[in-house]
């Protein structure tokens, strides 16, 4: 169930990303003053800003209390690195972003590192419930 809380909490902080993407194209003056509200499409700023407190307030949760079960280095690296890979395919595939060959090499490698990662956590838990 944790590894389950840590790929969402991944997930949030993708969506977290994308409402922060949506918001520095609003100005300071626009949201001081809440013009941005009178736009037609006002009510996307709602949901940015909305989303950025939501989907923030469930990362932490969600990280948390997947670190009460995973080690630290390993959860933080899986969450960071699911983020990256999620981040990067909507990028690409959503925004389209070009993305070079050596960006998906790389990519592939931080792919098998997650996976490396959470194997490796795996065994040592098996090693250790052994003893």
């Amino acid at each position: 169930m944790h590894w389950l809380y840590l790929i969402l909490a991944s997930v949030c902080e993708i969506c977290w990303l994308h409402c922060i993407r949506f918001m520095n194209q609003l100005s300071i003056k626009e949201l001081l003053t809440l013009e941005v509200f009178l736009k037609e499409d006002g009510w996307m700023a709602i949901l940015a800003i909305a989303g950025y407190a939501g989907f923030g307030i469930a990362n932490v949760i969600l990280f948390s209390a997947a670190l009460k079960k995973i080690p630290a280095s390993a959860g933080f690296g899986i969450w960071t690195g699911l983020a990256i890979l999620g981040n990067t395919a909507i990028d690409h595939w959503i925004l389209g972003i070009n993305f070079t060959k050596m960006q998906g090499v790389f990519a592939l490698l931080l792919f098998i590192g997650i996976l490396g990662i959470r194997i490796s956590t795996l065994k040592k838990r098996e090693n250790s419930a052994k003893s």
